[in-house]
C-alpha cells in the first residue's frame, strides 16, 4: 500500500498543531522552550515514518540519496507550510504573548533608565511591527532546517542499505 509522502506531511503537521494546542492551551506552558522538542520529535517522527514507508515500496530500480531525499522534502515542506500558517493564525488570536513581550521589554528598558518614554514607545511599536514576520520566519527555518537534516541523514541510511 502506498501512501504519499505529502500525505504523511499533512498528518504530521496536523499532530505538531494539536500538540502545540494542548501544550499551550490545556497545559499551559509557554510558546517556547523544552516543551518545543515534543514538536521537533513529530516532525522527525513524520519524515522517518515517509522516508521508511518508501524504503518498503517495490521499486523497479534500488532507490538513491536523492529518491529518499525527495520523499523527505516532500513530507517536511506540508508541515512547514501548516506550521506557518499555523503560527500567524495563532499569534493573531493570542495577542497577549506580544502584549506581554512588549511590557517585559519596556521594564529592562525603563531599569536602564537612558530612553525617554517617547523612545520606549518608539521600541514598543518597531516590536509591534517585526513580530508576526519575526515569527513566521523563525518558524520556517527552524522547521526547514530540521526537516532536511532529517531527511538527509534518514536518506543516507535508507540508500545504503543493499
Amino acid at each position: 500500500m502506498k501512501i504519499a509522502s505529502k500525505y504523511i506531511g499533512l498528518i504530521t503537521g496536523i499532530l505538531m498543531v494539536a500538540a502545540s494546542l494542548i501544550l499551550f492551551y490545556p497545559l499551559h506552558l509557554p510558546v517556547t522552550g523544552s516543551n518545543q522538542y515534543i514538536i521537533l520529535s513529530l516532525l522527525t517522527m513524520g519524515v522517518l515514518v515517509s522516508l521508511v514507508l518508501y524504503s518498503k515500496q517495490p521499486h523497479e530500480n534500488t532507490p538513491t540519496f536523492k529518491d529518499y531525499f525527495t520523499e523527505g522534502f516532500k513530507t517536511f515542506i506540508v508541515v512547514v507550510l501548516i506550521m506557518a500558517i499555523y503560527t500567524f493564525v495563532f499569534y493573531k488570536f493570542n495577542t497577549q504573548i506580544l502584549e506581554t513581550a512588549i511590557k517585559e521589554s519596556n521594564e529592562l528598558i525603563i531599569k536602564q533608565g537612558d530612553k525617554t518614554p517617547a523612545e520606549i514607545e518608539a521600541n514598543a511599536q518597531k516590536l509591534r511591527s517585526i513580530f508576526m514576520p519575526m515569527m513566521i520566519t523563525v518558524t520556517t527555518i527552524k522547521f526547514l532546517i530540521i526537516g532536511a537534516l532529517v531527511s538527509v541523514v534518514g536518506a543516507g541510511f535508507l540508500s545504503q542499505k543493499k
